[in-house]
């Protein structure tokens, strides 16, 4: 029997989401892979991309949308050499007892990383590449000294092509993904919502018995870092006089974000101060039983970020209209982009946009229902299909782990004049006293509140 190994990087994301994706999908479609999880440990990639979002966001998208360059991918891994050797470090004895056959990676960096530490040990075991954005960089397919990893799996098919066409990658060594959720999101397709807004209610939570059925119920969500990046419209909707809270209301969930969960239950008693009208009730962080449950309940959901992780977990559990407020920088661009194209959510590019769509939700109660069906034929069949390709690419890991591939696939690097005076720089930036070093250092190391509404 074949023993797979599926490892998640603390990163955001939804990158532990997608492990357990992964899992759940070998185990019911593999049965003859023995699979196992690992979670990193190591902070640093998050923190990273943190610091990166809050104080350069513009620097970070341009750096993206050049990812596709060789000398960018080149510059990177330098770069992020810090990093690359604390996944090597705390993933080294793994992959020194030789227990694998094959590990799935679900972040460039860690790929690189098993990359550079399968050289240096000499290992035999495979490595497979897993995109859990709707990604279209190569980035994630990067090499070392030549190697890159054996296959890719990838949620977008544009991504699989780009690979074949641009870098030769075989065809056998590229399967689109598929995603099966965690069962507590399945379990709550059995309730209706007025049954789902009753247990929201019954919720251990501060203010949660506020919850009341018959009024539409609008979810704010996108994860915990970002949830703060609608608060601004959240509080514009209590102040409005537009907005019928008669008919509508209002639950945030914060995740782990602490400092998001205060300011927004100050919004709500200083709101409903104002106007005992307003019911906007914080949530902290649930357990997935719970999260299933809130998205069961919902009507509409106002989106301040989109991975698929979140938008197989709303389609899984009948969630209400997703509303696409912003987008992060990054691969959530690629992200939008699918969902738009296949119908799977609405997108308001503007807070003016965004506001005159809730404020309509909660004045025509029709109106929402109509979103609702239409939504609902289109979740259904992106379930379906993601089913299927969640089976086929349970197949395909276990082809791969379980027979010989023969020679790795390869390429030369081929570096031009600026290319290699450009990753030089960056070698000789890296050193104890380098600029690249003291920059990298302060970035990591500089503090960033968990909750970025603006003051």
């Amino acid at each position: 029997m074949a023993r797979v190994v599926v490892v998640s990087v603390a990163a955001g994301g939804g990158h532990k989401t997608a492990m357990v994706s992964i899992a759940r999908t070998l185990k019911e479609h593999a049965p003859t892979l023995e699979v196992d999880c690992f979670e990193s440990t190591v902070e640093s990639l998050d923190a990273l991309h943190r610091n990166s979002y809050t104080f350069n966001e513009g620097f970070y998208d341009a750096l993206y949308k050049a990812g596709d360059l060789k000398v960018v991918q080149d510059v990177s891994s330098v770069f992020l050499s810090p990093i690359v050797k604390e996944v090597a470090d705390e993933f080294r004895p793994i992959m020194l007892s030789g227990n694998y056959d094959a590990i799935i990676s679900t972040h460039f960096v860690q790929t690189f990383a098993m990359l550079k530490l399968r050289e240096e040990l000499g290992s035999q075991v495979k490595i497979l590449a897993y995109i859990p954005d709707f990604d279209e960089s190569t980035v994630h397919f990067a090499a070392y000294k030549g190697v890159r990893p054996d296959a890719a799996i990838a949620q977008s098919p544009r991504f699989l092509a780009k690979l074949h066409r641009r870098l030769g990658v075989p065809r056998n060594a590229l399967q689109q993904a598929g995603y099966i959720t965690r069962p507590e999101f399945t379990a709550v397709r059995d309730m209706t919502k007025e049954e789902a807004v009753s247990h929201v209610s019954a919720l251990p939570f501060a203010g949660a018995s506020a919850i009341m059925p018959g009024k539409r119920t609008f979810v704010a969500a996108g994860g915990s870092f970002w949830v703060s990046e609608i608060y601004k419209e959240i509080k514009h909707l209590g102040e409005s006089g537009n907005f019928q809270w008669e008919n509508a209301q209002i639950i945030v969930v914060c995740g782990n974000n602490e400092e998001a969960y205060h300011d927004y239950m100050r919004l709500k008693e200083d709101l409903t101060a104002q106007n005992s009208a307003v019911c906007i009730v914080p949530l902290p962080f649930l357990n997935a039983e719970q999260l299933a449950i809130v998205y069961r309940a919902s009507d509409t959901v106002m989106l301040s970020g989109i991975a698929p992780a979140t938008l197989y977990e709303l389609i899984e559990a009948q969630a209400g209209q997703p509303v696409v407020r912003r987008v992060n920088p990054g691969p959530e661009r690629f992200n939008l982009k699918y969902i738009l194209d296949h119908n799977l959510a609405l997108y308001s590019p503007t807070s003016d946009d965004f506001l005159s769509l809730m404020t309509n939700f909660s004045q025509i109660p029709a109106l929402v229902d109509k979103y609702n069906d239409e939504h609902r034929i289109a979740a259904e069949r992106e379930r379906t299909f993601a089913q299927r390709r969640a089976k086929s690419m349970a197949t395909f890991i276990e082809n791969l782990a379980t027979n010989n591939l023969g020679d790795r696939y390869r390429i030369t690097p081929r570096y031009s004049l600026g290319s290699t005076l450009i990753r030089n720089f960056s070698k000789a930036g890296f050193g104890k006293s380098g600029v690249a070093s003291q920059y990298f250092s302060m970035l990591m190391n500089r503090p960033v509140p968990r909750s970025r509404r603006p003051v």
